[in-house]
């Protein structure tokens, strides 16, 4: 009986440190993703267009910039939700 009991209270602290780390990851990479649309959204309406997720880019960047833009904008509107950009492809 006891060992079942310790084995069910390490099951339980175990699950309760796993689901700890996994929200804590999630929270800062959230923010992250969220300054980083900010500083992208240059005329602050919360939907960035290719020409603001491409930016300054050239070349190459321009280039994969845009199809990362493409590849995230699902539903084919020209502009990416915060939603939308957090998503990766």
């Amino acid at each position: 009986m006891q060992v079942m009991l310790s084995g069910i209270l390490t099951t339980t602290i175990f699950a309760m440190c796993v689901g700890y780390t996994m929200e804590a990851q999630a929270g800062p990479s959230a923010q992250f993703e969220e300054r980083a649309f900010s500083k992208l959204d240059a005329n602050r309406d919360n939907l960035l267009t290719e020409s603001e997720f491409v930016g300054e880019k050239a070349g190459k960047a321009a280039a994969k910039a845009k199809k990362q833009f493409q590849m995230r904008d699902k539903n084919g509107d020209k502009s990416l939700t915060l939603k939308e950009y957090s998503k990766r492809p």
